[in-house]
């Protein structure tokens, strides 16, 4: 019996190290941290970024494009590749396209003073959709549905915006009940 619990003690302790590293913070941490030093609702930003792209890392969408050239979400396993296809397929075609977990859409990179691969970064992809999500609450004058309606579409009450704004409040229900 003490055998069997101290085998049982050995698993869970190597599955969360192997789960949460042994001092990285767990995903769900970076959220909160990032929205609280952002000032915006962690649970809000987590339903976004799940809507987006079901938390996956690696993550590229290519939008509206002339004859659908690679339009739709491409997946990948690590940066490296992803960044391979952003700088070699689809930058030298001209191609607009959104980047990683919380998809970023590559208008920022300029403004930001970032890269490709900096998006690649879970920690940086969260920060860059949290003082995103943040200047929008603030030109909506804290209207959810307006700010969650830019940060998919770049304008306050499109239907489109409106109808995905209402997704990400519903993704948030589902995931926190609330």
């Amino acid at each position: 019996m003490i055998k069997n619990t101290f085998n049982l003690f050995v698993v869970s302790s190597i599955s969360i190290f192997l789960f949460t590293g042994c001092s990285s913070k767990s995903l769900y941490e970076k959220f909160y941290d990032i929205a609280k030093d952002n000032n915006i609702n962690h649970k809000t930003l987590i339903a976004i970024c799940k809507k987006e792209s079901n938390l996956k890392p690696y993550v590229i969408n290519v939008n509206k494009s002339i004859l659908d050239i690679q339009r739709g979400p491409h997946y990948f396993t690590n940066s490296i590749s992803a960044n391979l296809y952003m700088d070699f397929v689809l930058d030298p075609l001209l191609l607009n396209y959104d980047i990683g977990m919380c998809q970023i859409n590559k208008i920022h990179l300029n403004r930001l003073n970032l890269d490709n691969d900096d998006l690649l970064d879970e920690e940086v992809n969260i920060d860059v959709a949290a003082k995103i999500y943040k200047w929008n609450l603030k030109t909506c004058n804290n209207d959810i549905m307006c700010a969650l309606s830019m940060y998919n579409t770049g304008y306050k009450n499109s239907t489109v915006g409106m109808k995905y704004a209402r997704k990400v409040l519903k993704k948030r229900k589902e995931l926190f009940g609330e």
